[in-house]
């Protein structure tokens, strides 16, 4: 069953003129300068308060890290890629999540503000966010990133680079409803556009074209559907039936078990794109499984289970 608050936020929605933001091209460059407002590129004054903040920079972008006022408490430290179709700015549930993993865990949590298109694409946006979770690495706690939707492809583009040096991969992938084509190919996302609240194909597209300019769209870094995911560390994948990225979870999700990968996810019914940042009784049912996995010791420090997944919440 689909919660009374969760109904009232889809229409909300809607009201707000979100969908139409992604309904088409020319609308998604109309509302562009609203969507990345510099004022939004800094935490709210309610989460400075709440937590220690640092602010550093990396090519030139501002990246913040979160801990605890009286010190870490953990040995965890989150990276987190916001999402917004690669155009729109961090938006204060992201900044919002930080802080509660923060007060939650006792962690710390990163937030890089990326560049963004139409002024930057994939070949600015990729390396500065590989740089800043190189800065993060390079520390003694262990690290795990997660992405919400634009910022999902982002992590795993950070994991396929880190396979392809050489190097560990994080703790774990936590993955938000994440954008894995840039093209939407899939025929069934289609048919989802009339019941996602929130997103629309023709202006998703238009995203991911301006994106991807200078490589091809299916570039796995561009489009991490069509990664070889031989070799990256486990993943938890959290989506919802009324999301227009749900055909592409559900194909990623079988390619990354046949690669050897252990799966946990989660597909929660009658929900929308990254429900789970919202204040409504989904969203923290969620963000409880998320606070749980994030508590468990290392995957090193475990023995380290088979390919699979937790059963679907009903």
């Amino acid at each position: 069953m689909v919660s009374a608050q969760a109904k009232i936020r889809m229409a909300l929605l809607r009201a707000s003129g979100q969908k139409r933001f992604y309904d088409d091209a020319s609308a998604l460059h109309h509302r562009l300068p609203r969507h990345q407002r510099a004022s939004m590129a800094r935490p709210p004054r309610r989460v400075r308060r709440r937590c220690a903040v640092d602010r550093w920079e990396v090519h030139g972008f501002p990246c913040y890290t979160f801990r605890p006022r009286d010190g870490a408490t953990s040995d965890l430290h989150v990276f987190h890629l916001h999402g917004g179709g690669y155009v729109e700015q961090v938006e204060k549930h992201h900044w919002q999540y930080a802080a509660d993993l923060v007060a939650q865990l006792g962690c710390a949590v990163t937030l890089p503000v990326y560049p963004l298109v139409p002024h930057h694409d994939h070949t600015t946006t990729i390396p500065m966010v590989q740089a800043a979770y190189d800065g993060v690495a390079a520390g003694d706690e262990r690290v795990v990133v997660s992405g919400d939707s634009a910022g999902g492809a982002l992590a795993l583009a950070i994991a396929q680079n880190l396979r392809a040096a050489g190097r560990p991969q994080p703790d774990r992938l936590v993955l938000y409803s994440p954008w894995l084509d840039v093209l939407l190919e899939d025929p069934v996302s289609e048919l989802l556009d009339e019941t996602d609240p929130m997103l629309g194909i023709a202006g998703l597209r238009e995203a991911g074209r301006m994106y991807a300019e200078g490589s091809h769209p299916r570039d796995p870094l561009v489009s991490p559907i069509h990664a070889d995911l031989t070799g990256l560390g486990p993943i938890t994948l959290f989506i919802g039936t009324r999301d227009v990225l749900l055909p592409d979870a559900r194909r990623f999700v079988a390619q990354a078990r046949d690669a050897g990968i252990e799966v946990d996810y989660r597909e929660y019914p009658g929900m929308f794109h990254n429900w789970l940042m919202q204040a409504i009784p989904e969203g923290r049912e969620a963000m409880n499984h998320v606070e749980r996995l994030l508590r468990r010791p290392p995957v090193s420090a475990r023995s380290a289970p088979g390919p699979g997944s937790s059963p679907t919440p009903g």
